[in-house]
């Protein structure tokens, strides 16, 4: 569970690349591969790990890695370097008395595959503005499965960080501590996917002789010197996580005309509060966590920031300098050009209403802007690029299509803004603070005195739904300082509405028709999927899905609705025939109605410790038609059902009508969070859904009466 403190920068990379760091050794640094560097000035260096990139040459000398010009570069030799190997060791008294408890921690948690024996942060912020931190990581490794965690990796940014590794080492069951050697460091450009570019690097080692029973330990310190905006300052650091945790310590220094504001959540005791000290002219906050328990996972559980102990700390008392900071970066971005306005008038013309010309454009920035973020400085990390020249480009990530679609819609005369949020599967967002707490970005519009939300990175969601993980989150809008709560949509906006028709032969073969339409992150979902697979590949699933009913079927047709066109709602249908699926026993039908049966794992517990959790909400309905033959008769349906609480709304219905037996059945999941205290009313309702649909109906054929008396 390293604890990476986060620092300036709203759409955070993940958790391993969160801390950039740039390399300066404590010890002598030199690999087994060196080169000597003669600059044009004509002083002779002797470096190692050299990397040239465009105009750039990377590379470590002595004790510190640095950045050169080419320019400056005049001569490079490949045999002149000299060979050596340090390694990174410092005082190793304290490693028997942490192998000890972790001893004691193992008895404690036999199933754990690792146990943090320490996990001490240290931030500190300097006079200057520039700032440090310091980190020690101690983890038993009491698992095969848990040995990945002695491989490290840390992302840095040579323009802005620096590091010093301290020390990295193993302790096996014997005792013996086993140091890194510094030429079993690699650096490297580090690699940010497909759509992310930045001059970031990455620096990677693996603690040598880690073994199943030992301890890993490893500490460094970054500096970063070069900061975004030396006035803004925070951090959050968490202190608990699925392993079990010794100590977790977290303090944050900083001089004592510096004030710090600082959040709590989710301490077991004293909410949290720090000790506070004086050291050498500085405030020091400390606060410690000590025997904590692992995090037990449950189906359906809030994200891990949600529920474990947690500080969040920043230097600034609130909104108004990160406000007052970054619109004039918006100013200079938010410009109507004629590029832009040509390119608007010729998307929505012949749109006769706002709606349809919203459409227009949000289709467009979803589909022929590609996804695609390069990242360097402030402004394009917390405002994007200049709307222009991101339609120029045609790509840009989630703030450049943010601030082109608002700038597109401003155009036509629509008040909308680009917004920061936390997706909700990342957890909730600290606004209690001005932090830079965001990892997405999508757009407010406002129309007709309505506020609403559109997120122009998810290509398959049809106008006006968006992405579910932006529901029910905040949203900071630093154009206008203001920060508004994004409320769940009903369940209507996330449906899947189906009509299945069942024509029942005096066999027991049943002809089925089946169609389904769909509405918002649904909707979104399947016509992903059905964009992507070749038609012979959605048929081929559509069997695999009857085949689960009966092998005994014909398939008559399967298609849907084009998955590119987003002026209409998108739908599925299929036709099939399944041979004597009904069971019969002597004049009785005993029918299963296909697809009827409703399973909910989320409450398969007994007792939970956490809220239950959805992404958003939802409703799925269906209406059922059965044909019978001629000479039968329903002789037994279920009892109609409703039950009506705050998170879930359920509702069947069975009627006769002639010679047609109708099923209608409604539920709907209007909230995302189903508190603990409401689990086992909720548990009860789910449960006795899922029951009620496994019942079967019974149908009379009198046909096998005239028979049996014929005979006779």
């Amino acid at each position: 569970m390293s604890n990476l403190l986060l620092f300036i920068g709203r759409y955070s990379l993940p958790k391993k690349n969160v801390l950039f760091v740039y390399l300066l050794f404590q010890l002598c640094l030199y690999p087994c591969f060196c080169e000597v560097l003669t600059l044009t000035d004509g002083q002779i260096t002797e470096v190692a790990s050299l990397t040239l990139e465009k105009d750039s040459a990377y590379f470590s000398s002595g004790t510190e890695s640095k950045t050169l010009g080419r320019k400056e570069i005049r001569d490079i030799s490949f045999s002149g370097g000299k060979q050596r190997i340090a390694s990174l060791a410092t005082d190793v008294a304290d490693l028997g008395n942490l192998y000890e408890k972790a001893l004691e921690q193992k008895k404690k948690y036999p199933d754990s595959a690792a146990i943090m024996i320490l996990d001490d942060g240290e931030g500190e912020y300097l006079i200057d503005g520039t700032r440090k931190f310091t980190y020690r990581c101690v983890l038993y490794i009491a698992k095969e499965e848990a040995m990945g965690a002695a491989g490290v990796s840390l992302s840095f940014d040579p323009d802005r960080e620096k590091i010093k590794l301290i020390h990295a080492r193993s302790y096996s069951p014997d005792r013996v501590v086993c140091d890194l050697q510094t030429n079993q460091i690699k650096l490297a450009k580090a690699s940010g996917g497909s759509v992310y570019f930045n001059n970031y690097r990455e620096m990677t080692f693996s603690i040598p002789k880690a073994c199943v029973g030992g301890l890993i330990d490893y500490k460094y310190e970054t500096e970063d010197y070069n900061p975004f905006d030396k006035k803004m300052w925070e951090g959050i650091y968490m202190f608990q996580g699925e392993d079990p945790v010794c100590d977790s310590v977290l303090r944050v220094k900083l001089p004592k005309e510096v004030p710090l504001y600082f959040k709590t959540f989710n301490f077991p005791f004293d909410g949290g509060k720090p000790k506070i000290t004086n050291e050498d002219g500085k405030v020091v906050y400390e606060w410690r966590n000590s025997n904590v328990p692992p995090i037990i996972p449950e189906p359906c559980m809030p994200p891990l920031r949600d529920i474990v102990p947690l500080v969040a700390y920043n230097i600034q008392k609130d909104w108004k300098y990160s406000y007052d900071r970054l619109k004039p970066m918006y100013d200079k971005r938010f410009v109507i050009t004629d590029l832009v306005k040509q390119k608007v008038e010729e998307l929505t013309k012949g749109a006769k209403t706002l709606e349809e010309k919203i459409s227009k454009l949000y289709l467009f920035c979803q589909k022929e802007i590609r996804y695609i973020s390069i990242k360097g400085n402030l402004s394009s990390n917390q405002v994007g690029h200049i709307a222009e020249e991101t339609l120029k480009n045609r790509y840009g990530d989630c703030t450049d299509k943010g601030m082109l679609f608002s700038t597109m819609l401003k155009c036509i005369g629509i008040e909308a803004y680009p917004v920061g949020i936390k997706t909700n599967t990342a957890g909730k967002a600290i606004r209690d603070l001005p932090m830079f707490d965001s990892n997405h970005c999508i757009t407010e519009v406002n129309l007709n005195g309505k506020r609403s939300y559109l997120d122009s990175t998810a290509s398959d969601y049809r106008y006006p739904y968006f992405r579910s993980d932006d529901h029910e989150v905040s949203a900071v809008n630093d154009y206008m300082g203001r920060i508004d709560q994004i409320p769940v949509p009903p369940p209507e906006d996330n449906a899947m509405s189906i009509k299945r028709g069942l024509d029942l032969a005096s066999d027991g073969t049943l002809k089925v028709s089946y169609k389904v339409t769909y509405t918002g992150s649904s909707e979104a979902s399947v016509r992903g999927s059905a964009r992507d697979l070749k038609p012979e590949e959605y048929e081929k699933q559509v069997r695999a899905s009857i085949a689960g009913l009966s092998p005994d079927y014909v398939l008559l047709n399967a298609s849907h609705s084009d998955p590119l066109d987003f002026s209409n709602q998108y739908s599925s249908w299929s036709e099939y025939i399944l041979n004597k699926y009904v069971t019969k026993s002597g004049k009785y039908f005993l029918l299963e109605l296909p697809y009827f049966k409703l399973r909910f794992p989320e409450v398969a517990l007994e007792k939970r410790t956490y809220d239950i959790v959805y992404t958003t909400s939802s409703l799925n309905s269906s209406e059922i038609i059965v044909n019978l033959p001629a000479s039968a008769s329903v002789k037994y349906a279920p009892p109609s059902l409703k039950i009506d609480l705050p998170y879930v709304n359920f509702e069947t219905t069975y009627s006769v009508e002639g010679s047609k037996l109708i099923i209608k059945r409604r539920m709907a999941a209007p909230k995302r969070t189903v508190p603990v205290a409401d689990y086992s009313k909720y548990k009860e309702a789910l449960e006795k859904i899922s029951r009620y649909t496994d019942e079967r109906i019974y149908i009379e054929d009198s046909s096998c009466e005239e028979k049996s008396a014929g005979k006779k």
